[in-house]
C-alpha cells in the first residue's frame, strides 16, 4: 500500500511537534541572551563603572600594597606621581587595603561608589581624597 497510513500521520505530528518544541526552546534561548546583554547596556553604572586610584608624592620611595576587598591590586612603590591604577567596581560597598610593607602597617578604607581615589601619605597614616 503506498499512501497515507496511521503510522504515517503520527510520524507527521511528531515532526510538527519536535520543530513546534525547537522552535520554542530557541527563541527562550534567544531572550534571555537579549535580556543578559541589554541590562549591561542599559545600566552602565552596574557593570562597567571603574576607579581611579593615583598617588600623591608623598609616596615616592616607599613600598606599599593595595588590596581591593580580598584582591591583590598593587605591590611595590609608585613610579612616579603619575602612577594612576584603572579598575572596575567589584561590588556595591568596597574597601581599600593599603599595606606598608616595610613595618605591616596596614590602613582600612571604605571607597564610595563614584569618583576618582587619590591616596595621601600624612604622618605615616594614608588618608583618601575622593576628586
Amino acid at each position: 500500500m503506498i499512501g497515507r497510513t496511521r503510522g504515517h500521520g503520527a510520524n507527521m505530528r511528531f515532526l510538527f511537534g519536535s520543530v513546534f518544541f525547537f522552535f520554542i526552546i530557541i527563541v527562550t534561548i534567544g531572550l534571555f541572551v537579549y535580556y543578559s546583554l541589554y541590562k549591561h547596556w542599559s545600566k552602565p553604572g552596574d557593570a562597567r563603572f571603574g576607579y581611579e586610584i593615583s598617588f600623591t608624592p608623598s609616596f615616592e620611595g616607599k613600598a606599599y600594597t593595595l588590596y581591593l576587598n580580598d584582591s591583590l591590586l598593587y605591590t611595590g612603590s609608585p613610579v612616579d606621581t603619575d602612577t594612576v591604577l584603572r579598575l572596575n567596581r567589584f561590588a556595591e560597598d568596597n574597601a581599600l587595603l593599603v599595606v606598608e610593607q616595610t613595618t605591616d602597617r596596614v590602613s582600612i578604607m571604605q571607597i564610595p561608589s563614584r569618583g576618582k581615589i587619590e591616596l595621601q601619605l600624612k604622618d605615616g597614616n594614608v588618608t583618601t581624597v575622593i576628586k
